[in-house]
């Protein structure tokens, strides 16, 4: 038989893995099985010979109890980790749909221990909500951020954890820098003139959001209109070692701008300069 077929025989009874779970705890007998797996003791004995035939079960000639082999245990973890997998798929589904390749890297063990947001018909906002419950309302130390979109939730959030000791970096693309430019440029100027803002700039469009803040991960998803619509966050080392290389990847290909670079080389006002200058 092939893979396929193997898996195919597997989950297509929920007796069968409820069996290779419990044979996978301690050897059992047949009517053990029944009993504990909720189903006929000669289903169970079908199941457990099937499971020999396989290789993946052998009978104990002691007692008459049935034990996994070597290959029975690698069929049970193997399906266990697909089971955890699919569920993670399922419910990080509309993040996962819309942040493009930059969770390639990203084990999906680490996001069943995050703490997931999504925007539902019940409550749009709850991404929103999550990410001000994030940064919070004090002053940090660190604060590194990535993001794809022009937000005045997000500067107006910026603004209130951002001290004089604070020390910030934020990563944008081309659109937001010539975006922040003409519709939030005293926003710019006031990062700008701030000794320890760096701000760089991207020279490919970014699809996601991501903030590091004093130790705390945040990766968020936004729709095509650039909403906020789902995010994981959670101080989890793996997962905030998976931020920190990723934000540093993308610095690292990032430039530094200055002054007049929102123009495209154009002649033109500077926006940091008072009318009439």
């Amino acid at each position: 038989m092939s893979a396929r077929d193997e898996i195919a025989f597997l989950v297509g009874s929920e007796s069968r893995v409820a069996i290779l779970r419990a044979l996978r705890k301690h050897p059992h007998r047949p009517s053990e099985l029944g009993t504990e797996c909720s189903c006929a003791r000669e289903t169970a004995q079908r199941t457990v010979s099937a499971f020999v035939e396989r290789g993946w079960a052998e009978k104990e000639t002691e007692d008459g109890r049935y034990a996994l082999t070597a290959a029975g245990d690698m069929v049970a973890d193997g399906y266990e980790e697909f089971e955890a997998t699919v569920a993670v798929a399922d419910r990080f589904s509309v993040l996962l749909a819309n942040v493009g390749s930059v969770v390639a890297d990203l084990d999906p063990v680490v996001l069943r221990r995050l703490h997931g947001t999504a925007a539902t018909s019940d409550n749009p906002h709850a991404p929103i909500n999550r990410f001000l419950t994030v940064t919070g309302s004090e002053y940090v130390d660190e604060f590194r951020g990535i993001t794809p979109i022009v937000s005045r939730i997000f500067n107006e959030a910026a603004e209130r954890i951002i001290g004089p000791e604070s020390s910030v970096q934020l990563v944008i693309d081309e659109r937001v820098f010539e975006t922040s430019a003409s519709e939030y440029p005293d926003d710019l100027a006031r990062a700008y003139e701030l000794d320890q803002f760096q701000l760089f700039v991207s020279p490919r469009r970014l699809e996601f959001g991501l903030m590091l803040v004093d130790g705390h991960a945040y990766l968020a998803a936004y729709d095509e209109q650039g909403n906020l619509i789902a995010s994981v966050d959670g101080t989890d080392e793996e997962f905030v070692d998976w931020a920190e290389r990723t934000y540093a990847r993308y610095r690292t290909d990032s430039y530094t701008p200055s002054v007049g670079d929102e123009t495209n080389g154009e002649t033109a006002k500077n926006p940091f300069e008072p009318d009439g200058a």
